[in-house]
């Protein structure tokens, strides 16, 4: 009985978290970081992003 109701809800989840994505992929990103949409996720790549990521605020606060 709420199988549609739960597909439909899924469905919606997942094109919500897609729109998420994509924004957060579309920020401009500090020299040297680069980040790509994934599925389930954003993927940041940079040299000593480790660091950076403790160090630099804006990309602490990447996802807010």
């Amino acid at each position: 009985m709420f199988a549609k109701l739960q597909s439909a809800a899924n469905r919606l989840a997942d094109k919500l978290l897609m729109r998420a994505i994509r924004r957060l992929a579309a920020k401009p990103m500090p020299p040297g970081v680069v980040v790509k949409a994934r599925p389930d996720g954003i993927e940041l790549s940079g040299k000593r992003l480790k660091i950076r990521m403790i160090n630099d605020i804006e990309l602490r606060n990447i996802g807010k």
